[in-house]
């Protein structure tokens, strides 16, 4: 008979362990696909791109991109 309680109180306190870990495991995973997505609808942009002020700047900003030209060469090779 000890047996047999043994085994009750044991599968028991691991079904109730187990609904715990799964709730909190949901619950886990929830706040942290939360977190991660509006961490990415905060967009954050270059420090150059404020004025002194911290303001967005609305003038039309100069851009360079540099060509290697021996790049351009091999690519057209191929």
């Amino acid at each position: 008979m000890a047996d047999g309680t043994i085994l009750f109180f044991s599968a028991t306190t691991s079904f109730i362990c187990l609904c715990v870990g799964v709730i909190v495991g949901w619950a886990a995973k929830d706040f942290m696909h939360d977190y991660f997505w509006s961490r990415d609808e905060v967009q954050q942009f270059h420090p150059e791109m404020y004025d002194d002020q911290g303001n967005w700047l609305n003038e039309e900003l100069l851009s360079v991109k540099f060509i290697n030209e021996d790049d351009e060469d091999e690519t057209l090779d191929a």
